[in-house]
Formats: C-alpha cells, structure tokens, sequence
C-alpha cells in the first residue's frame, strides 16, 4: 500500500514539473519576440548615430583640409577637404534614408542643415581661392573675418541634437529590454526550482536505496578482486595477526615462505617491543631454510595487525659480496705506491687511496665524496686534475711524462701521469688517474748527469795527460828509447787510445738518451764524405793487414743528403772499424753506394765469419758481443752498433745488416736523398790576411737589430759585412761569398757555437780563418737606448778534452809567425801533469810558454805582460775561464785563444762565455776597433797536415 502511494506521488510530481516547463516555455517565447523588436530599435537608432558621425567627420575633413592648405599652401591638404566633399553628400542622403517616418527631426531641420552645410563649403572654397590669389596673410585675415567657426558650430548643434534624440530613445529601449529581462529571469528561476525541487524528491526516494546497495557491491567486488590479485602476484609472504594474536597466512603465491607457526614469534616479539611505532620492521634468519627475511608489521586500525616477509637472502649476499669487493678494490690500490683515484662528472672524488692521501697528509674518508675546493689544501691536488673536462669530451688517454707539485711536507714530487675515461652504467663519464711518482728515478737521472759530468772532468783531464805524454815518448820527443821499452810504450798508447774511445762511446750513449747530441746537418754529398771516410781508415785497416776499397760501380747521379759530417762519419768509423776487425789477414772490406728512389744506401761488407743466429736479435743493443772470448784481442766496448742505430735515426735514416753463416756480413744504413745542390762551403781560396781597410766579414748573429748595428759600425771603417742569423744561412753564404773573416755568435739558436767553430775548423779551406767569438746586448726592449755593446775574443780553435797534445803543439807552430822576436804563450790549466805535457810537447818551438792553474795567477800575468797566443782551459778552479776575456781584450794588441774544455755539455760553455762577453759592454767604436786589432794581428801561418787540427 505505501509503495503504490508513493509511486502515485511520484507521478504526480513528473506531470507538474512537465506542465511547469511547458509554461515557461511559452513565456520564454514572448520574451524573445519582445527582445528582438527592440534589438531592431536600437540597431536602428545606433545606425543614425553612426551617420551623423560621418557627417561629423566629412565636416572636419573639409575644416582641417582648407585650413591646412592655407597655412602651408601645399596642395597636398586638399586631399582630405576633396575627400570630405565627396563622402558628405552620400552621408546626407544616408541620413535621410535612415530617419524616414521619424516625427523628429522633420523637414524645416534638413533645410536648416542644407543652407548651413552649402554656407560652409562656400566660405571653405572662397578661403582656398583667396590663398591661391591673395597669399598667407590675406587668406589668414578672410580667415578670422569670415563666419566659418560659427557655421561649424551650429552644425554640430544641429547634427549633436539628432544623436541626443537618439540616445534618448535608446536609453528607453535598455531600460524597457532589462525590466523585460528580470521579469523572465525571476520567472524561469522560480520555474526552474520548482521542477527541479519536483525532480530531485521523486528520484531521490526512488534511487537512494538502489544507489547506496550497488555501490557497496562493486566497492565489496573490486576490493575482493584487488587483494586477490594481490597475494597472487606479490612473492612476499602476508600474514594477519587478530586481536586474539593468532597469526594467519594469507599468501597465495606460489613461492613457499615460513609458515605462521615458525614466524609467530617474531611477529609477537615485534608487537610487545615497538607498540608506539606505526611500521615495525626486521631482517629475520629462518632456523630452518637459514633464509633471510625484512619483516614489516602494520596496524589495521581495526585492532588487528597484517605482516611481510620478503625473502631478502639473494640481495644481502650481494650486498655482502659488494662489502667484500669495496674491502678488495681498497686493499687493492691501497698497497699500490702509485696515486690512484676517480672523480665523477661533478668533479667530486669516489676513489682515493692512501697514496694520495698521504701526499697531502689526509685519510681517505676525508677526500671521497668531495669536491676538490672543499679538500684542505686542495691547491696541492690542483696539478694532478689537468686535462680531466677534455678527457670526458672526447676519448683515447692522456699521458702526462712530467708533473710537478708540492706535498703535504713542503717536500717537490715529480709523478708520470696516465689518465683514462670510464663510462659507467647510468652513463655518466668518470676519469680513473694513474700517477707513478719519479722523484726518485729523477734524482738518480741527475746523480748520473753529475756523475757523466765528473767523468767527463775529472776522468778526461787526467786522461789527456796520460795519452800527451805517451805520445810525446813514442815520437821520440824526450830522446830515443831502448828497444825493449818500445813495445810497451806502443801497448800503453795503444790502450789509452782505446780508453779515450771507450770514454767517448759512454758519453755519446748518455749524450743520445739525453738528447742532448748536437747535430750540424746540411746538405752534403755522400760519396764525398765516404771517400774521406775511407781514407781515415786506411792507417786502421793496415794494422789488421785489412784493405779498404769502395766498390767499383756507376756512382748514383744524386747523392746530396742532410746529415752531419762528423756524425756521419763516426757512423762509417764504427762500421768500418767491426768490419777491419772481423775480417781475416789479408781480407778486404768492401763498400758499396746505391740510390735506390729518395734514399741513398751504403753497404759495409766484410769477409769474416758472419753474425751467429741467435745473437742477431741483439747485434744493435748496448754492450752486445756475438764471442766474448776475444774481445780483449779485438777491442771494442759493444756500444758502436748501438750508437751507430742512434746517430743514424737521427739524421732520420735506417739501419739494417746482411749475413750468411762462413760469408760475412753487410752492414748498410739508408739515408734519405736531397734534391738541392749541397750546402757546403766552396773550395775558394784560403783567406787572406786583411788589410787596415778593407775585408769582407761574415756576421753571424740570431739578434738581427744587433747584426745590423754591428754591420754598420764595422761599414764605417771600410768592412764589407753581411749577415746570417742562423747556422744554415751562414753555410749558404759561405758557399756563395767567399768572407775573409767570421764574427760567431755565442748565443746561436739553432746549434752550439763550439760545435759551429769545429765544423769550420774541420773545413780545410777555412783552417786558419779568422773567427772571432762575439757576444752582444739584445736590442729587443722599448727601454734599451740602441747603442751597440758587447764583446769579442778571438778563437783559433775550441778543443774538447781528452785531446792530442802534440797536435795542439803542431797547431801552435803552424798559427805563429816563423820570423821575429821569440813568443809568448799563455796556458791556464789546473792540471798541472797536463801543463807539463804540453810544455814539454812545445819544447822543441822557440816560444816562451807560460802556465798557472788559477784565474788570479792569469790576470796577473796578462796585466803585467803581452802574449801572442792563449791556451785557455774554460774549466778552473777559481771560476770559468771565460771571465779572462775582458782582459785579454784591454791588451794591446789582444791575442787569439785556443779553447779547452772538459765538459760534455758545450751549451754551458757558450751561454757561459756570451755573459763574460756581453758583461764587457764595450761600445760601437770601442768593439769594433778590438775586432779591426784581432783580425790585424791573427796569425798567418798555414796548416800543412789537414788533420792537424780536427778532434
């Protein structure tokens, strides 16, 4: 019965709501109707408005256009009052149109408007005429006389009061349209209410119920289905605990876990320890399976409680293996010496061992994970992180031989330093650095520098003496000796002689290693220079009963090479020299000259018993010997192949051999060929002695403001000079102009000074020419003033010990003159046994040779007394022996120097005697008179063995 009732009620609410609507609808349609003859209305009334404004505007337009073109007489005014005239018409009988059937504004008001508007355009027309006739001031004067303000103004009263009209009337129409409007409004809302009040009161009886049923079951549904899919899917296992504390398993996966009997424990262990905390959690060992289990237990809210266990066995033994590798990996670059670390891509260290650490004298916890500006001090890592940002960019490694920094002690590291980019998984790009401290291996490299260069001293000097003395005693200089004392005489020269090659191979390994040879290459001809070679070793190979020929065959039509003609020529001494060696009584050596496309082979072929198989791999290494058994009958040190290798790699040639067991062997090396003519000096004629005023001089110096200064002082006194500023210019020069005189800078750039005068020297044609050694004050600074000073010092020759001294006692017979007063030589050496052996090696000259050991001693002499010639060790106790220059050169006249020096390091030498020179600071005229007095006074004598004076 209440249901029927109801659903009648129901009813009745939907046949009153439609009905309402119906009602609403109908009013809603007479309101429309209403608004839209007012929209006409008000279209209407908004379209004459817009046309008085265009008349309005037309008016202006024919105002501004008069005006302006009486003011400015441009007829480009009259393009609006043109424009204005024509549109003010069409607006007027628009306007007309528009106001058609209106009770306002009537006829007698478009007649008003007519006369009004045809007044204005008259007055217009005749204030344009007037300007085109009359002129500015005349049109201006019409202009203030005329009436045409006024005329503006009672049209725009005329036209100002249709708009107010119809304003009037549109003001009526919005508030006729809004009164309208509210009405329909309150209407369709009060409506509206109703049916919606009727709506809502019948559904919401009907579906309430329905609604609240079929939401519970989808919520009950989808909750059911989601814990369903839940404990399937997850592989942890849930269990529930209830008020009564009774554990439950809830998992349906497939992964067995713990059952609630064996977890029950822990679970209400964790619910009697931790009651305040909402999530409890655990890592649990299974007693029986030994796995391991994170339990976590959460309160319902509902006075129950639900736990997980995730089996976590798998990962704690990763973590626990990656314990174990981190401990691995520390221990592991730990023990290692070497710097090691990693920086990420920020820059902030995640490796460091206790190397690096230690250099700073930090822990390594307090460097990883930092950046290095947060390291205190981090200005002594700085050098270490070069390079890293270009590392990361790009790819390969970088390789840094030499890094210097400061440690934690203030103590100087050196360290060699590999860096690499690592790419990690996320793919960032870390750098690993490497660094490999060598201040160690750089203190032994200097102990032996030291240690060559004390050998070099100390060994070379005494060395001299020993084989000057030997010499002297086998040429029979102190007398003849008895018979029986030759042969052992010729052993003890002869194993001197073999001292001072064993010497000098150890000292050119260690000058190779260093890089410190120095190389005079230019472009020479090849055959040339074997043929030369071959005739040096001819007093050799006549010892062994050896011959040496070169092989007759059609000589190459190009055999120019740049290559260095001593060096060259201490390569074919060492092939020549095994090859006489190994070669039988009565042998013959045979060299052969080949161009085979840009490079020019020579070939050493001997006749001994070839290079066994198993030493061939090591024929070119230090100290090697195929038989050892009979070195000490052959000599040798095992060096020669080695540095033979060396010389010629680097004078970017190739060294290879040939042997065939009972045939002997070929040794050759290839050089690559020049196509230019070569660059040595030309066999002119041998220099003169210059006159006062005439002479053509040679300058070589890198400092081209110097040279000139230098040049046009020595102009000024009657030299021809020209200038080279580099080694290869000055042979060039030398080739093409013959010179009769040389200034040689000791600040060459491109080769030593001493190895340049010794190339000279060994030039036959160039023996006895004058050579002056010239140091100059560099013009390069805004302060310097210009002026030339400087210093000069004649040189005959620059030897380096151990030396031969009778070929320095045939060298000062040959540069002093035979007739005239008996010399004087001065010899400074502290060696007092080789002061005796060149005495005694000059005895037989009719010169007065004087010696002392120190600076002190020589100055005192050369103030009190001339000498001729000055025999000058630069090595001295008391100091360099070029602090004498100075001296020598305030001696009247100043004499020329031969040149000794014992260590194997010439470039020393040279910057050495360049200060003494330019501390001299002689001025232009003061420089070149002592220049104008050494050439004067150079000896004339003439060398008659051409290898008198080679070293």
């Amino acid at each position: 019965m209440l249901t029927r009732a109801a659903r009648g009620w129901h009813y009745l609410a939907f046949v009153l709501a439609f009905l309402l609507l119906a009602i609403l609808g109908w009013h809603g349609k007479r309101t429309q109707e209403a608004l839209l003859a007012n929209n006409r209305s008000v279209t209407q009334s908004l379209e004459v408005i817009t046309e008085v404004q265009a008349m309005l505007s037309s008016l202006q337009d024919i105002e501004t256009g008069s005006r302006g073109f009486i003011l400015t007489g441009d007829p480009n005014y009259l393009e609006p009052y043109t424009l204005g005239l024509s549109r003010l018409e069409q607006n007027r009988r628009a306007l007309e149109l528009q106001l058609q059937g209106r009770d306002f504004p009537g006829r007698p008001w478009f007649e008003m408007l007519d006369a009004t508007i045809a007044e204005r355009i008259e007055v217009a027309a005749a204030n344009i005429q007037h300007r085109r006739d009359a002129g500015l001031e005349a049109a201006v004067e019409r202009v203030q006389r005329t009436a045409g303000r006024q005329l503006m103004d009672r049209l725009r009263g005329l036209l100002n009061a249709v708009v107010q009209q119809e304003r009037s009337q549109l003001e009526a129409s919005n508030r006729k349209v809004a009164g309208t409007t509210e009405r329909s409004q309150q209407l369709a809302l009060l409506g509206s209410l109703i049916v919606v009040l009727l709506f809502l009161a019948a559904l919401w009886a009907v579906q309430r119920s329905l609604r609240i049923r079929h939401r519970l079951a989808l919520t009950a549904q989808a909750g059911e289905a989601r814990i369903g899919a839940l404990l399937e899917a997850i592989p942890d296992q849930l269990y529930a605990v209830d008020a009564r504390l009774r554990v439950s398993n809830l998992s349906m996966g497939t992964s067995p876990g713990p059952t609630p009997e064996v977890i029950e424990p822990l679970l209400l262990d964790l619910l009697k320890q931790h009651e305040d905390d909402p999530v409890r959690h655990r890592l649990w060992c299974e007693p029986q399976g030994r796995r391991i289990f994170e339990v976590r237990l959460v309160s319902t809210g509902l006075g129950d409680h639900l736990a997980i266990a995730r089996d976590v066995t798998e990962l704690e033994r990763s973590r626990e293996s990656l314990r174990d590798q981190e401990a691995f990996l520390r221990r592991v670059v730990d023990t290692d010496e070497n710097l090691i670390f990693v920086r990420d891509q920020q820059g902030r260290f995640v490796l460091c061992n206790n190397a690096l650490a230690k250099l700073i004298n930090l822990q390594p916890q307090h460097i990883e994970r930092r950046l290095p500006d947060d390291i205190d001090p981090s200005h002594l890592l700085m050098p270490l992180l070069v390079g890293e940002e270009e590392l990361r960019q790009g790819s390969g490694e970088l390789r840094i031989s030499e890094v210097a920094l400061t440690d934690g002690d203030g103590q100087e590291r050196w360290l060699q330093m590999i860096k690499r980019p690592l790419r990690v998984s996320a793919g960032a790009c870390h750098v690993v650095t490497v660094a490999v401290d060598i201040s160690q291996r750089r203190r032994m490299e200097q102990m032996k520098t030291e240690f060559i260069s004390t050998v070099s001293h100390e060994l070379r000097t005494p060395l001299t003496s020993i084989r000057g003395a030997l010499g002297m005693l086998v040429g029979g200089i102190a007398g003849p000796i008895d018979d029986s004392a030759q042969p052992l005489l010729a052993i003890a020269h002869k194993n001197s002689e073999r001292l001072v090659r064993l010497i000098n191979d150890i000292l050119d390994i260690e000058k190779l290693d260093a890089g410190r040879m120095v190389f005079d290459s230019r472009c020479c001809d090849i055959r040339a220079l074997v043929e030369q070679s071959l005739f040096d070793m001819a007093p050799f190979a006549s010892e062994y009963s050896v011959s040496v020929v070169l092989a007759p065959q059609a000589s190459p039509p190009n055999t120019s090479a740049t290559v260095d003609p001593d060096r060259f020529a201490q390569v074919m001494a060492n092939l020549l020299s095994n090859a006489i060696k190994h070669s039988p009584r009565g042998g013959t050596v045979t060299v052969d000259l080949r161009a085979d496309g840009d490079e020019v082979e020579i070939g050493v072929r001997d006749e001994g018993a070839g290079i066994p198989d198993n030493f061939r791999s090591r024929i070119f290494q230090r100290f090697a010997q195929a038989d050892s058994s009979d070195v000490r009958q052959r000599g040798g040190t095992g060096l020669g192949l080695a540095i033979t290798r060396a010389l010629v790699e680097q004078m970017q040639g190739q060294v290879g051999f040939e042997s065939s067991p009972g045939l002997g062997s070929r040794f050759w090396f290839r050089l690559p060929l020049q196509a230019q003519t070569p660059a040595g000096p030309r066999p002119a004629d041998a220099p003169s002695r210059m006159a006062e005023s005439e002479g053509r001089i040679l300058i070589v110096e890198p400092d081209r403001l110097s040279a000139e200064q230098l040049a046009e002082a020595l102009s000024r006194h009657g030299y021809a000079a020209s200038i080279a500023s580099n080694v290869a210019d000055a042979w060039a020069l030398l080739a093409r102009n013959g010179v009769d005189a040389l200034t040689l800078s000791a600040a060459l750039v491109d080769e030593d000074c001493g190895a340049f005068l010794k190339s000279v020297r060994n030039q036959p044609v160039y023996r006895t020419l004058p050579v002056l050694i010239v140091g100059l004050q560099p013009q390069r600074r805004e302060t310097d003033d210009s002026t030339l000073q400087g210093g000069a010092v004649g040189v005959i020759d620059w030897l380096q010990t151990p030396f031969d001294p009778t070929r320095v006692a045939t060298m000062i017979q040959a540069c002093l003159p035979q007739p005239g007063a008996r010399h004087r030589i001065l010899h400074v050496e502290d060696d007092e046994d080789l002061r005796a052996v060149l005495a005694r090696g000059v005895a037989a000259l009719d010169v007065e040779l004087l010696g002392v050991a120190t600076l002190g001693e020589a100055r005192q002499l050369i103030e009190t007394r001339r000498f001729d010639l000055v025999i000058l060790d630069l090595v001295l106790p008391d100091g360099s022996g070029t602090e004498l220059f100075d001296a020598l050169a305030r001696s009247v006249p100043a004499p020329p120097v031969i040149l000794f020096s014992a260590l194997d390091a010439p470039v020393v030498d040279s910057r050495l005697m360049l200060r003494q020179l330019v501390k001299s600071r002689h001025d232009s005229d003061q420089l070149v008179r002592l220049i104008q007095q050494l050439l004067l006074h150079w000896p004339s004598g003439q060398h008659n063995d051409n290898h008198e004076v080679q070293t």
